[in-house]
């Protein structure tokens, strides 16, 4: 099965953990971790965690790193219950996906986007100090955010292509989806001819959001997927 190809400055954080943990084991540290909780491994006499896979997609490492990264800067969604787990799934769900993306070669997203993506995450994360030490906290670095950022647009890019076919309803099955959720609408402040508008857009947006689960289910089945549980502590 082909591995994925992600961006060089990602694959390059990868490689640059891969290089602490052998010179952790140069230092003295276990050869083999626990194949249930793959565990980073520490180096002699420090007790510093430097980091832990949290799954393996397609041959491509998921790292506890990233799903902190992912989880506080809001590049996933994770706010059910539970964030820590939403967050490592969504985040393996974002590697399946750019896995599958890494097959069609897209386009590489205008620069600008990537920029406009950028500031918006520096402004989440409090301006740039803040967003510093959010990078610090997990060794990545702007570039590498970058990175992350640029893939997330060729992500968007493959979904809006693939699945456009969502399409829109016909009027009878907005003015069913309306009766149905009336409570809701009702809620959101919808009068009117924004009724059959906020129909239409949550209509939309909910057969979309069920073709990429179904699709997600797919990849599932297609691709090499190894989680590890954190494990008990």
């Amino acid at each position: 099965m082909t591995a994925p190809i992600p961006s060089r400055a990602w694959s390059g954080a990868h490689l640059a953990r891969a290089v602490a943990l052998v010179v952790g084991l140069a230092a003295g540290a276990p050869a083999t971790p626990s194949a249930q909780t793959a565990p980073a491994l520490a180096a002699a006499g420090g007790e510093q965690l430097l980091d832990r896979t949290v799954a393996i997609v397609g041959g491509q490492v998921v790292t506890q790193s990233d799903v902190d990264l992912a989880v506080t800067l809001g590049l996933v969604d994770a706010a059910s219950p539970g964030a820590a787990t939403s967050g490592a799934s969504a985040v393996v769900d974002r590697a399946l996906m750019l896995h599958e993306v890494a097959r069609f070669s897209p386009a590489e997203p205008d620069p600008a986007a990537v920029a406009a993506r950028l500031a918006e995450v520096r402004r989440r994360a409090g301006g740039d100090d803040g967003l510093t030490a959010v990078l610090a906290r997990g060794g990545f670095s702007v570039s590498l955010l970058t990175a992350w950022l640029r893939d997330d647009l060729r992500i968007t890019a493959y979904l809006d292509q693939r699945f456009a076919s969502a399409g829109v309803p016909a009027d009878a099955e907005i003015a069913a989806y309306a009766a149905a959720h009336s409570d809701e609408l009702d809620r959101a402040g919808a009068t009117g001819a924004e009724v059959t508008r906020a129909a239409r857009t949550r209509l939309v947006a909910e057969r979309r959001r069920d073709l990429i689960g179904d699709w997600l289910l797919d990849l599932r089945r297609r691709t090499e997927v190894v989680e590890f549980s954190r494990g008990p502590g």
